[in-house]
């Protein structure tokens, strides 16, 4: 039914496993290899056997490494590699995801009423639409994450409009492969045309669904509903072509903005719940405090240089927890920016209470700060409109007007102005640079930003094409030559 049902440990794998065993039995005494094996339900002989590695006898099923994993309270592929574990094939289709979960999983904190929540719903109800609603900065990609993080066998798909990774075919092709391999359905299972609608996925959710047995569950995590190319489906149809019914045993964690536009595009007959992280304001200001804590007392990054601000300012590191918690609007992104800038000396002769008050301001003040001429303005907001890692060339080039050469050097100076806000990926050899999060290219293209900036995004779009023309036809004329 799965990749493969038994795994040939290594030596290292082994000792690793067991040394775990051992740090456990170091805080609790009774954690010994019998309540392992107990507690595992793998009896003491073959466990001991497996222990003592001797030929033959480091075999282990999947179900035995799922409760071993689980009794230790760690994931199978702290001990397998992710690769083994899913199956070569299988991790063609989640590999791509892997450098976002662990960009948003590092310093995760809390967010346990989420997961509580969802956990409450698994038991209530046999099938189901559990959706996560947050506004632009409160960590929705980043409790998907984590979850996929904690659950590794669940089947996910991240929505990222920056790397042209939201359209529904994608969508389908990834899912769908995902649940043949993962569960041994075969390739035909995947016919030409199948990413077209959703008629294949339901399909695959309902043989899923009859194979489950032994209280398992298909969970399937979505991410970032919000910035689905819904132009990329048929009109009408729900976002991504998720199903209206679902099967029994079969469940989608959801995540996306409060936004009409794809609320109205989710029309389903199954049990559903959805949870709306402004709702739960006080919870969400316990884990943004929980953040912050983290970065001043336990981060080897940043801890030293935010504990001699806070020295500096006169305070108690109870109080700039507590200040910057409020001012935070407990959005984690604006921690995400202003933490690193206060121990980076951006804020040096600044009061803690003149710090800016939420994500917005905070983006308001740099825009202020930089003082950027026309030529660096047009190349933050070809950024935002991109919207995809583009190359210090290509932004040269898109940003050059008439005989008005902008060179890659002044190019560089924008990107290093505005570091913080941007991505940098290899690709092929190549720097390339793309707006890290979506709230700051919606916060320049806002009308109140648009009009301050003096620019519309329509002439932004009129670079882009010009220069492309410009590649493909020169400065030929249209017409025959004379």
């Amino acid at each position: 039914m799965k990749p493969s049902d038994k795994f040939k440990l290594t030596e290292q794998q082994i000792d690793k496993l067991e040394n775990i065993r051992k740090e456990k039995y170091k805080e609790n005494k009774n954690f010994t290899q019998e309540k392992l094996a107990k507690d595992s339900n793998v009896s003491l002989d073959d466990y001991k056997r497996f222990i003592g590695k001797k030929q033959g006898n480091s075999v282990l099923e999947r179900y035995q490494i799922e409760n071993l994993a689980k009794t230790l309270g760690i994931q199978p592929t702290d001990i397998i590699e992710p690769r083994e574990w899913k199956g070569e094939k299988l991790f063609k289709y989640t590999k791509k995801f892997d450098a976002l979960i662990e960009e948003k999983t590092r310093r995760f904190v809390g967010r346990k009423f989420v997961f509580d929540g969802f956990q409450d719903f698994l038991k209530n109800h046999d099938r189901g639409y559990f959706t996560v609603v947050a506004n632009p900065g409160e960590g929705k990609s980043a409790i998907a994450s984590q979850y996929v993080n904690k659950n590794p066998d669940c089947i996910y798909y991240f929505n990222v409009r920056s790397d042209s990774q939201n359209r529904a075919d994608q969508f389908l092709d990834n899912v769908c492969h995902q649940l043949i391999y993962r569960y041994q359905l075969g390739e035909d299972s995947f016919s030409k045309g199948a990413n077209e609608d959703g008629d294949v996925l339901k399909e695959l959710l309902q043989t899923v669904s009859e194979k489950l047995s032994g209280g398992e569950k298909l969970i399937i995590v979505v991410d970032a509903l919000d910035e689905v190319d819904l132009n990329s489906q048929t009109e009408g149809a729900n976002v991504l072509y998720l199903p209206r019914y679902l099967p029994k045993n079969v469940y989608f964690f959801l995540t996306r903005r409060d936004e009409e536009a794809v609320k109205s595009r989710l029309l389903i007959e199954a049990p559903a719940k959805t949870l709306y992280l402004k709702d739960y304001s006080e919870k969400s200001k316990q884990d943004i405090r929980a953040y912050i804590r983290l970065l001043v007392e336990d981060d080897p990054e940043y801890q030293e240089k935010l504990r001699n601000w806070i020295k500096k300012q006169g305070i108690t590191r109870d109080k700039f927890i507590e200040e910057v918690a409020q001012k935070s609007e407990n959005n984690f992104m604006y921690l995400r920016y202003v933490l690193p800038q206060i121990a980076a000396g951006y804020y040096q002769d600044l009061k803690l209470e003149d710090l800016p008050e939420g994500l917005t301001n905070y983006y308001r003040d740099h825009w202020r700060l930089m003082r950027m001429d026309r030529t660096k303005i047009n190349i933050v907001y070809l950024l935002t409109v991109i919207r995809r890692p583009i190359s210090r060339g290509l932004i040269a080039k898109f940003a050059t007007v008439g005989e008005l050469k902008v060179s890659e050097y002044t190019v560089q100076d924008v990107l290093r102005e505005w570091s913080q806000f941007l991505i940098e990926d290899r690709i092929e050899g190549e720097s390339r640079y793309k707006v890290y999060h979506a709230s700051f290219a919606d916060f320049l293209q806002s009308d109140e930003m648009v009009k301050a900036a003096g620019v519309e995004i329509r002439n932004i779009h009129g670079l882009i094409a010009d220069t492309l023309w410009q590649e493909l036809y020169g400065d030929e004329e249209d017409g025959e030559d004379e």
